[in-house]
């Protein structure tokens, strides 16, 4: 499934791709996600819509696409008030979940915000999702910053806050 598989900073043209792409995100498999961005259960392009659209928040993304299909999409939003500070999400299409995209498009959206100044992170997942250590973890080697992490479950939802050391 990886033959014609690119990832790559999100441009404006990728809002039509991910809206074709919608199916692929069906909002029952949300819990099932590598990271739960977001509890609500609108479609992802809406609330990608709506992250563009708010003028006081400053928005990033980071797709993978197979040929012209959106697969999955990481995203980092944050208040230019706070520019250390930015919320992660991570989306990837059910058929697509298995793999390792969802830790490569945070991977590679982890260290463009880390080069943009940005070096605190929160994010909500499932609870049930083990692999997220792990790749906090794996990131932490590979870009060679050093992270601190804090967070609580409630009702079956994590929040995990990652603040990168200097």
């Amino acid at each position: 499934m990886t033959d014609n598989l690119e990832t790559r900073p999100w441009k404006a043209a990728d809002l039509t791709a991910l809206r074709a792409a919608e199916p692929l995100f069906p909002p029952d498999t949300y819990p099932r996600r590598f990271v739960a961005g977001s509890r609500q259960l609108r479609p992802l392009h809406r609330k990608v819509q709506h992250q563009l659209a708010e003028p006081e928040h400053r928005w990033t993304g980071q797709v993978a696409l197979t040929g012209d299909r959106l697969v999955a999409l990481a995203e980092c939003s944050w208040d230019p008030a706070d520019p250390g500070t930015g919320t992660l999400a991570v989306n990837v299409a059910e058929a697509w979940r298995n793999g390792t995209l969802g830790y490569r498009v945070l991977h590679e959206l982890v260290g463009r915000c880390v080069r943009l100044g940005i070096t605190t992170f929160d994010l909500d997942y499932a609870a049930s999702n083990v692999a997220l250590q792990s790749a906090v973890d794996a990131i932490a080697t590979e870009t060679g910053v050093r992270y601190t992490l804090s967070g609580v479950t409630r009702a079956g939802i994590g929040h995990l806050t990652v603040r990168a050391e200097h």
